[in-house]
């Protein structure tokens, strides 16, 4: 069975106390987790296009995106549904607050990556977003695979 395929971009957003703008779990369902803020490019829409796009919805935000710093690739299972999600973040920095309200507002918080209350997750991402935080962001581009597709069955 083949996984259903998603490409979403997501910007890493820090401010000049060391936190970072995460987007906090909104499925009562789930247990509680931080991601960084964006989501799903849409046909015809570059991954820059589409993460200032999902900004301005979800937290009223204007932001310039500086320079891409992640490709992250997670195959897995979740609620029985196979899924392969491919993920470009950015390095990007507030320009403008918005006077008009966000139209898919989401549970926005500043933490420091490495002391949420809460998993920020993907972990290798988070890993590396604390080690750029302190180090600058002078990488060049980090690829990173989370693979855990569900074991074949024998024939």
């Amino acid at each position: 069975r083949l996984p259903k395929m998603t490409l979403r971009a997501r910007a890493v957003i820090p401010d000049m106390e060391g936190n970072v703008l995460l987007d906090r779990t909104h499925d009562p369902a789930k247990e509680g987790f931080y991601w960084f803020p964006g989501g799903g490019i849409e046909p015809g829409e570059t991954a820059e296009e589409a993460v200032k796009r999902e900004l301005v919805e979800e937290a009223a935000l204007q932001i310039d995106v500086l320079k891409p710093l992640y490709l992250s690739e997670n195959l897995f299972v979740e609620s029985g549904e196979y899924r392969h999600e491919v993920i470009l973040y950015f390095l990007a920095a507030v320009h403008a607050r918005l006077d008009t309200p966000p139209t898919d507002l989401r549970n926005h918080e500043w933490h420091p990556p490495s002391a949420t209350p809460r998993p920020l997750l993907p972990p290798d991402v988070a890993e590396a977003v604390i080690f750029d935080l302190e180090t600058g962001f002078k990488r060049p581009l980090q690829h990173f695979v989370c693979d855990e597709r569900p074991a074949e069955r024998p024939a």
